[in-house]
C-alpha cells in the first residue's frame, strides 16, 4: 500500500458520504414537498438540517485528498481535474447558496405562518428544485470525468449537459404534488 492508494481510498469514502447525504436530503425534500401540514413539513426540513453538516466535511475531504493525489501524480492543468474542481464549486454554490437559502426561508415561513400559501409555493420553488436536481446531475458529471479522464471538450460538454439535465429534471417539481392515494380514496368515499 502506498500513500496515493490510501488517499484514493479516503477520497472515495468522502464521495460515498456525500452521495449518501445527497440521497437522504433528496428523499427528505421529496417528502417535504408532499407534506400536508407545518409539523410534518418541519419534521422533514429538520432531517435535512441534521444531514447538511456532512457536506462541508465531504467537500474538505475531497479537496484535501484530491489535492494530494493531484500533486503526487497528475498536475493542476489537466482538463478533467479542472472540470472536477469547477463541478465541485458549482455543487457547493448551489447547495450552500441557493438550496440552503431557500430552506431557511421555508423554515421561517413554517415557524411563523404554518403551512401558508407562501410555504406551499416555497415547497415547489423552481430555483430551489433546479439547484437540487442540478447538484445531483453535476455529481454524475464529476464522477464521469474523474473516472473516464476525457479531453477538454468532453469535460466541458459533461458539465454543460449536467446543468441542462438538472434544470429539466426539476421541471416536474415546480407543480403542486399529486394528492396522496389514501386522501383521494377518502375524498371519493366521503
Amino acid at each position: 500500500m502506498n500513500a496515493y492508494s490510501l488517499a484514493l481510498f479516503i477520497h472515495l469514502l468522502f464521495v460515498l458520504v456525500a452521495c449518501a447525504a445527497a440521497s437522504l436530503t433528496t428523499f427528505a425534500a421529496l417528502r417535504l414537498r408532499q407534506a400536508d401540514n407545518a409539523p410534518e413539513a418541519t419534521l422533514w426540513l429538520s432531517l435535512t438540517q441534521r444531514i447538511v453538516p456532512a457536506f462541508p466535511v465531504s467537500v474538505l475531504g475531497l479537496l484535501g485528498t484530491g489535492a494530494f493525489m493531484t500533486h503526487q501524480r497528475w498536475g493542476w492543468s489537466i482538463p478533467w481535474i479542472e472540470t472536477a474542481l469547477v463541478g465541485l464549486g458549482l455543487i457547493v454554490l448551489l447547495g450552500s447558496g441557493i438550496e440552503a437559502g431557500r430552506a431557511r426561508k421555508l423554515g421561517r415561513e413554517l415557524s411563523t405562518e404554518g403551512m401558508s400559501s407562501r410555504a406551499r409555493r416555497l415547497l415547489r420553488d423552481p430555483l430551489a428544485w433546479s439547484a437540487k436536481m442540478t447538484t445531483l446531475t453535476l455529481v454524475v458529471a464529476v464522477v464521469f470525468v474523474m473516472a473516464v479522464k476525457p479531453d477538454a471538450p468532453v469535460c466541458v460538454a459533461s458539465i454543460f449537459t449536467a446543468l441542462v439535465a438538472g434544470v429539466l429534471a426539476a421541471v416536474p417539481m415546480y407543480r403542486a404534488p399529486r394528492v396522496r392515494t389514501s386522501e383521494a380514496v377518502g375524498s371519493v368515499t366521503s
